[in-house]
């Protein structure tokens, strides 16, 4: 699932082995620098957010659940498995540790996942990074379904949702009323009808705050956002005030090293790059070692 050797084959990426320097390839003029490859070296910005839990036990008892479990959730058709031990939860258990590492350094709670174009695989990686993270039980988890021109976290996880997300942001129904829960870890918001010019309306001070509220209702630790393309959707770029940082998933059949560095200049002293994660990508390497019976 996270691939690096394809990456510096398929996109040109050359990761930085121990003692390297990032060695970008020449024609590529970015400044970012991926968080996730244990090279963090600003200081801490400040205290990360925490929040008593006895206040938010109340408004998380009034959450709908709709499965015991996190490892009870599960994507539809042939995905990966999120559970504890399937190679699909191993993956997303690693990206877990180094993501938690550095958003408890920055003090960041509001992470967004988000690739250059439609297929990537974006909302199974955000569904499986909060699943991971609700197994911690420590860490309370909020899953929303930021897509709003085309909402398909529902569908993907084979759950209904409550309603309409244009309903909260038009102010009609509470934010609360919007949210299932899965465990006593992990909640989410989801969506079932495309919100209507969702990138003007996100210029609106009283939209913003509903969708602040969205997020901040049930008072989680970390926020994760299944959000559109950065290249295909204006609602991205409209989100990216809202969010701390993000993650980029890149298919590993389609994506394109000019997709992934248009990206980084768009999000260039815009927003945080967590790092890139490569979906849909099989190792195909002859010099991998075949199984000992």
């Amino acid at each position: 699932m996270i691939n690096t050797r394809i990456l510096e084959q398929r996109l040109g990426w050359k990761v930085p082995r121990d003692g390297d320097e990032d060695t970008p390839p020449p024609t590529r003029p970015i400044a970012h620098a991926p968080m996730l490859q244990g090279r963090v070296t600003n200081a801490r910005t400040g205290l990360p957010r925490s929040h008593r839990r006895g206040a938010a036990d109340s408004v998380w008892a009034e959450i709908p659940q709709v499965l015991s479990a996190p490892d009870r959730l599960s994507a539809k058709g042939s995905a990966p498995s999120f559970a504890r031990g399937s190679v699909g939860g191993t993956a997303m258990d690693q990206l877990r540790t180094q993501l938690l590492r550095v958003t408890a350094d920055k003090g960041w709670r509001r992470i967004g996942v988000t690739s250059a174009r439609r297929g990537a695989g974006r909302s199974f990686v955000a569904a499986g990074l909060a699943v991971s993270i609700a197994r911690l039980e420590t860490q309370r988890v909020l899953l929303l379904d930021g897509d709003l021109a085309d909402p398909g976290l529902a569908d993907l996880l084979g759950l209904s949702a409550p309603g309409s997300l244009d309903d909260v942001l038009g102010g009609t129904r509470d934010p609360l009323s919007q949210l299932v829960r899965v465990g006593d870890s992990m909640a989410l918001a989801l969506n079932d009808h495309p919100v209507p010019a969702a990138d003007e309306r996100l210029y609106s001070p009283d939209t913003i705050l509903r969708w602040r509220a969205l997020m901040e209702v049930a008072a989680p630790d970390v926020v994760i956002l299944d959000l559109p393309p950065l290249l295909d959707d204006a609602v991205m770029t409209a989100l990216m005030p809202q969010l701390d940082a993000v993650l980029l998933v890149a298919d590993g059949l389609n994506s394109t090293a000019r997709d992934i560095l248009e990206c980084e200049r768009i999000l260039e002293g815009q927003l945080p790059l967590l790092g890139i994660v490569l979906n849909k990508s099989e190792d195909r390497d002859s010099r991998r070692s075949t199984r000992r019976r």
